[in-house]
């Protein structure tokens, strides 16, 4: 595929990798590179890419990311990019979220179609310390020489611990 003329006369200066990311249609496209390689300014314009040259309308596009804070920005730089090419298309039902918000949504609409049915249901940080509470042997275990998981000395140290300790996981793993 290649680039509209509009988004290559509004972004003259693409270096060969961002042109080879925002020219790419066959998929999906996994792209590693380091903080402030331009990688949010290349998955951008890769969407509106899309959208310009009429391969995808905006209900068809998810644009995933890890945090909130960089799916709002996500959806900044859409809007603005699409003002600075003159892109008039319905950007309203461009779906982006982070990967956990995504998935949420699509357990929440579909839930009638999982094994988990009704009794799903998003645990806020209440609820996921009181979820630990409830079942403190089963995920933390018993205490073994005055420590829990050899780390913590009281069971509610335990439990904010692995909290924090799941809390961590869900960042990396592209929680909210």
């Amino acid at each position: 595929m290649s680039i509209a003329l509009a988004l290559l006369h509004a972004y003259p200066t693409l270096n060969e990798a961002q042109h080879t990311i925002v020219s790419h249609s066959n998929g999906p496209l996994l792209i590693i590179a380091g903080p402030g390689s331009g990688k949010t300014f290349s998955l951008v314009l890769r969407a509106m890419n899309l959208l310009v040259l009429g391969k995808a309308v905006p209900r068809e596009l998810v644009l995933c990311t890890f945090t909130e804070k960089a799916a709002f920005e996500l959806r900044d730089r859409m809007a603005a990019a699409a003002r600075k090419i003159g892109y008039t298309g319905d950007l309203s039902e461009l779906k982006v979220s982070t990967i956990h918000g995504l998935c949420n949504r699509l357990l929440t609409t579909h839930r009638h179609r999982t094994p988990l049915g009704n009794n799903y249901e998003t645990l806020e940080e209440l609820t996921q310390l009181l979820f630990i509470f409830e079942h403190f042997e089963t995920i933390v275990g018993p205490e073994y020489e005055g420590r829990y998981l050899g780390k913590w000395a009281t069971k509610w140290s335990a439990i904010e611990g692995v909290r924090g300790y799941f809390d961590k996981l869900y960042e990396v793993h592209g929680g909210t």
